[in-house]
């Protein structure tokens, strides 16, 4: 019950302190914002919440002066939506080139580990085997190494620089 008490005056003071705020303008067109109402003496104004736009540079011929005129307008909702949609695309376009070229070097990374494993494989020596079509294994000479070395030395170049 207290809890259920509580909760009631905090929303009855948390709604009490919301405050308006009047604009008013006096004898001397001195503007002066308050919370209470304007007093008999002063003439009450308008608080415009618009975003205020600062005037674009002059243009020089009056074909220009009407784009300006109309760039500076605010945009209306469908263009508003046009301009959002162009971006998200714009953005999308971004996005998949980003990853093309993340894959892209992935993938030339990858190739170079590769290559650069079958070299020191070459270079560390012992018995190296193949499997011939027929399923047979088989085992490589010395030059066929060295064949084979000089061809992994050369994929390492080409897919490392």
């Amino acid at each position: 019950m207290i809890r259920i008490a509580l909760f009631a005056v905090a929303f009855l003071v948390a709604s009490s302190a919301q405050a308006q705020v009047h604009k008013c303008v006096d004898a001397a067109g001195k503007i002066i914002y308050t919370q209470d109402p304007c007093p008999a003496n002063t003439k009450p104004g308008s608080i415009s919440r618009s975003v205020i736009q600062t005037p674009a540079a002059a243009p020089a011929d009056g074909a220009a002066k009407g784009d300006a005129a109309k760039s500076a307008a605010p945009k209306t909702a469908a263009e508003q939506e046009q301009a959002f949609r162009k971006r998200q695309q714009d953005q999308a376009k971004a996005a998949k080139e980003s990853e093309q070229k993340s894959a892209e070097a992935q993938r030339k990374a990858e190739n170079c580990r590769n290559a650069r494993e079958r070299l020191t494989q070459y270079e560390i020596g012992g018995r190296q085997s193949r499997i011939n079509a027929q399923g047979e294994r088989y085992y490589l000479d010395d030059s066929q190494i060295d064949q084979e070395k000089a061809r992994a030395r050369a994929d390492v170049a080409q897919s490392c620089s």
